[in-house]
């Protein structure tokens, strides 16, 4: 059965992480606390639910109410693997407007990699949903299912390694190819500056079109550089471009 992306996406913004991953993603029920410690601070982690023995905790904040920081995640996740191997944890603030799922991939001989992702209320979230369905797990499946083939389902689903490699080669690339055409900058770290940033806008543009934020056209990027083009050669930076960027998304409204 596939995943309801609306439900899914309202038991994100309710913090109902629970809710989830049972009635959800068609996970176990699952209840125990744990009480760790971390560069001299408590946190509470609570485990909601469990697939063949593969646990996922919801850890709360510290006494200030935010999320721990980076390196001290890290160092409860060494003290939740003591208690299992195999786990997903959570990270929650008090305030309740952002998550960090923290997974790490744990090869024999090598040092584990992590894998974050955050989630903020006011977002709809959809990559961290497109992420979920690869653990959606049906009534089907349950007869053959194993704890090796779950812990391969959260890593295709949170690590997704060769989608990450092919995105940073590809940006290389482009990367590359936008400093070569680059004039006017004679310094050359600021002219690696100015393409990553300008590489950075174009995406950030390319997925709110994406959304229908932009004149509900979710090609408004394409259609903005066809009628450029139009208008002559070089036109989509100097007329559109640069008035985006430094009036449009620079100024407050």
């Amino acid at each position: 059965m596939p995943l309801d992306v609306a439900r899914a996406r309202q038991c994100l913004k309710d913090f109902n992480l629970k809710v989830l991953f049972v009635e959800e993603l068609g996970w176990e029920h699952h209840a125990a606390t744990h009480k760790i410690t971390a560069d001299g601070r408590s946190y509470r982690l609570t485990a909601i639910a469990h697939k063949r023995g593969f646990r996922v905790l919801v850890c709360e904040p510290g006494t200030d109410g935010r999320i721990p920081d980076y390196p001290t995640r890290r160092k409860i996740d060494r003290q939740v693997t003591k208690i299992a191997h195999e786990h997903l944890v959570i990270f929650v603030d008090e305030g309740k407007t952002t998550q960090v799922w923290q997974w790490l991939k744990k090869e024999l001989g090598k040092p584990a990699a992590c894998r974050e992702h955050t989630f903020y209320r006011q977002q709809p979230g959809d990559s961290l949903i497109q992420r979920l369905e690869r653990i959606s797990f049906s009534i089907d499946e349950e007869p053959t299912l194993s704890l090796s083939e779950v812990a391969g389902r959260v890593k295709a689903g949170l690590y997704d390694e060769k989608v990450t490699k092919r995105f940073y080669d590809l940006f290389k690339s482009e990367h590359a190819a936008f400093l070569k055409s680059l004039k006017g900058i004679p310094n050359e770290e600021m002219q690696r500056w100015y393409v990553s940033v300008m590489l950075n806008r174009l995406m950030f543009i390319y997925f709110i079109q994406k959304k229908g934020f932009l004149d509900s056209n979710p090609n408004y990027l394409q259609v903005k550089l066809a009628e450029s083009k139009r208008r002559g050669k070089d036109r989509f930076y100097n007329d559109f471009l640069c008035a985006l960027f430094f009036e449009g998304y620079a100024k407050k409204e």
